[in-house]
């Protein structure tokens, strides 16, 4: 189980966000991954910086970097919460649930949980699946959660934008209207 979900595909995009200025994100894609089959509707950035790449081109290249790693992974399966199992040479079988994040700078990888399983033991099989079923639980929660914490800090940027956009369309209203009492005093 994993923060992959069938039917997305990730990717770094560049885009320039002004003069002298690049954005880089990790963008969620809905449906087929390629420039014909995207609609704005259905991306969702995960993880975003702005950079000017005339002073910041090395800072702008690992950024990037990291991000590719994270696409890659989420493209794999292998992003968010996810189980592996594991065989040992020596008949034994490890179950794992990893973690993947980024953290802004960083991809970051821990073990959450594991146990490791005889596979000749009388009840390998039964036991094994129990564990896996359990771990596959927690991964799809805490993968829900992440899921509801990228659409939170989406409705809150957007609200942001919004809350900013009115303040100056009051603010150049104001002024307009402030301009518009405004004459020169009369001199005598």
């Amino acid at each position: 189980m994993s923060d992959h979900k069938p039917g997305y595909h990730y990717s770094v995009v560049r885009d320039s966000a002004g003069p002298g200025h690049v954005d880089v994100a990790l963008v969620r894609f809905r449906g087929q991954h390629g420039l014909l089959h995207r609609r704005d509707g259905d991306a969702l950035v995960l993880a975003h910086r702005t950079f000017r790449p005339m002073g910041e081109l090395a800072e702008l290249e690992a950024y990037a970097g990291q991000l590719e790693r994270a696409a890659a992974h989420a493209n794999e399966g292998t992003f968010g919460c996810f189980v592996n199992t594991e065989q040992r040479d020596d008949g034994v079988v490890r179950v794992v649930l990893y973690e993947r994040w980024f953290d802004g700078q960083h991809l970051r990888v821990e073990e959450l949980a594991h146990r490791d399983f005889d596979a000749t033991g009388p009840d390998a099989v039964a036991s094994s699946a129990e564990f896996l079923t359990e771990l596959q639980a927690w991964a799809a929660e805490r993968n829900e959660q992440r899921e509801a914490g990228y659409l939170e800090a989406i409705a809150k940027d957007r609200d942001e934008v919004e809350r900013a956009t009115e303040r100056a369309a009051a603010a150049r209203e104001l002024a307009q209207i402030l301009d518009g009492h405004n004459t020169p005093a009369d001199t005598q």
